[in-house]
């Protein structure tokens, strides 16, 4: 776990909670790169071999979300 979260905060990811297999929660600064969030999703999807989405935890403001992106738990 603490590979992905020195990735995350490479890319200016805090807050890094884990939804589901393959749904991360991050808190993404507002005045980024807007290319970090890929290039993350990029760099996590080959570090664990796996299909990773991240989503901004600005999402959990938005109505009908997922409920698992709601209770995600930090990593």
């Amino acid at each position: 776990m603490e590979e992905i979260r020195a990735l995350a905060a490479e890319h200016g990811i805090t807050e890094l909670r884990f939804a589901s297999p393959g749904r991360l929660v991050g808190h993404v600064v507002s005045d980024g790169d807007p290319f970090d969030v890929i290039d993350f999703e990029l760099a996590a999807r080959e570090l664990l071999g796996a299909e990773v989405r991240l989503y901004s935890d600005a999402v959990l403001s938005k109505p009908n979300v997922s409920p698992d992106l709601v209770a995600a738990e930090a990593l």
